[in-house]
């Protein structure tokens, strides 16, 4: 039988949630790519499709940061070859012996394996960094195990890029990620309320899954069609015109009026302006909006 690429040339796998792909993981996928490149071989992340604490624990407080299209782009773009998205359903029920048997050694003919200083996998999380040298490197596979990232003091963790995204803090989210926390979902029809106060907006629905930035107005920019505009985005439940719904990111884009619905628009968010507010009357709504406009085109300008 004919051997594919991938057997004939072996890989090299780089293994985690991947979740945000912040510095700390950079730094695993790069060596990861950089050793593959030096061996001739390809060079895989493996990932899992959904965080395994959404099926254990039903718990959105570990939302995503990335949909899966966000992830294996910036993936791809620190060079590596392939990215396997694995079913969580699929392999909870494997040992740390079997998932290295089946996963790594028989399915992806991995030559070397790079993991963070806190990895865990296999059943119940019993597999560690520790398990892999002590399984694998017996077996002819090197394993690199990365220390942890620290920025400010604090370990780079998408644990504690939620907690900022959390508290509005995206400036030192976005330095954690080494680019700008944003969302890409589809334009939906809205009330056209912005449209009749002077400020129309477009409106994207954050799915049950994603993490979810505080509520509030921040300075954002915006992109599609290979065009960047700035604005300023609300993300909450409209407080002002109803009490309930899900949660949105209504976002208004200076200068610029044209029907975007049904197109995916990524919003970047850079700076917290404040918290979402009830205000007693559209008029006092728009005014803020006005504010809130003038605000962020002196933080454009600052950027510069």
């Amino acid at each position: 039988m004919q051997k594919n690429s991938q057997q004939e040339k072996g890989t090299c796998v780089a293994l985690g949630n991947f979740d945000g792909v912040h510095l700390g993981h950079s730094t695993i996928l790069r060596r990861c790519a950089m050793e593959a490149d030096k061996d001739g071989a390809i060079s895989v992340a493996w990932s899992f499709r959904r965080h395994p604490e959404h099926i254990l624990k039903g718990n959105f407080s570990s939302g995503n940061i990335l949909s899966c299209k966000d992830k294996e782009e910036i993936i791809h773009s620190l060079g590596i070859h392939r990215l396997v998205l694995e079913d969580f359903e699929r392999v909870r029920h494997l040992s740390p012996g079997e998932f290295c048997d089946k996963i790594l050694l028989e399915k992806l003919y991995a030559r070397k394996v790079f993991c963070g200083f806190n990895f865990h996998f296999g059943k119940n999380g019993q597999g560690d960094a520790a398990f892999l040298k002590g399984y694998l490197e017996p077996r002819g596979v090197e394993v690199f195990v990365s220390d942890a990232v620290t920025l400010e003091g604090e370990t780079v963790s998408s644990t504690r890029i939620r907690r900022l995204l959390s508290e509005g803090e995206v400036e030192t989210a976005n330095r954690l990620l080494s680019r700008p926390y944003s969302i890409s979902f589809p334009v939906l029809h809205g009330r056209h309320l912005g449209t009749k106060i002077g400020f129309p907006t477009l409106n994207q629905a954050f799915p049950e899954e994603y993490v979810t930035p505080r509520n509030g107005v921040y300075a954002v920019r915006i992109r599609f069609d290979g065009t960047t505009y700035h604005g300023v985005c609300n993300v909450g439940k409209r407080p002002t015109v109803e009490d309930k719904g899900r949660i949105l990111a209504e976002t208004h884009i200076f200068d610029f009026s044209d029907d975007l619905y049904g197109k995916e628009v990524r919003v970047e968010f850079f700076k917290f302006l404040r918290p979402e507010t009830k205000f007693s009357s559209l008029e006092e709504l728009k005014k803020q909006i006005e504010s809130d406009r003038l605000v962020a085109l002196a933080f454009w300008k600052e950027m510069r």
